[in-house]
């Protein structure tokens, strides 16, 4: 009569370590190299208003973006981003509003701001019966997540959309049916270059 003998095997402290460990360069990727890489991405292929062909873009660039004082009001439009405010300001969008609040609104709409909260959930086709030409959507955070990343995309390639603008943290979507489509990767602050031809401009 034989026996066979089982061996408890003792759980090895070294393995939940690693897995804890695993788990720390994963967010330190997502939360910190990541956008630490897309940025510098972003700054390679960024231009200033010398690289823009569209006059509408190329006067937002030059006369809302790189503004260097423009009234911002705050309380109206639930952002904290300043370039959200100085483009409802310099658009003159009345009628604004945050996209988780969009099924309570009667009305078509200037403007839209989707968080990247809210990312997953939208979509182009989900506010087209409350837009109308030159609607302008804001998209927080573009640059915060691969899944971001893929979702900007997918946006700004939409046939709806005619013009977009990339900026690192930011992304903008018009509907202007009288501008053939193009999509822009502007940086919002200052050139150096900017600032030379901004002097020597007669």
């Amino acid at each position: 009569m034989s026996y066979r003998v089982k061996w408890n095997k003792s759980p090895n402290p070294q393995s939940g370590n690693q897995k804890e460990k695993l788990k720390l360069l994963k967010k330190i990727h997502a939360n910190y190299i990541f956008p630490l890489w897309g940025l510098g991405g972003f700054y390679f292929n960024s231009k200033n208003e010398h690289g823009v062909h569209s006059p509408f873009v190329f006067d937002l660039v030059t006369k809302c973006f790189y503004a260097s004082e423009f009234p911002i009001e705050n309380s109206t439009y639930l952002s904290t981003n300043k370039l959200i405010l100085k483009t409802i300001h310099y658009l003159n969008l009345k009628n604004c509003v945050r996209f988780d609040v969009l099924d309570k609104v009667p009305t078509t709409i200037d403007g839209l701001i989707v968080s990247s909260f809210s990312l997953n959930d939208f979509s182009i086709e989900k506010i087209l019966p409350f837009c109308k030409n030159e609607t302008c959507i804001f998209i927080e955070n573009i640059h915060q997540t691969k899944a971001n990343e893929k979702i900007w995309k997918r946006l700004h390639q939409h046939e709806t959309i005619t013009c977009s603008i990339e900026t690192f943290n930011l992304g903008f979507l018009f509907i202007r049916k009288e501008q053939k489509k193009e999509h822009f990767i502007i940086n919002p602050n200052k050139t150096i270059t900017s600032r030379i031809f901004e002097r020597i401009r007669f």
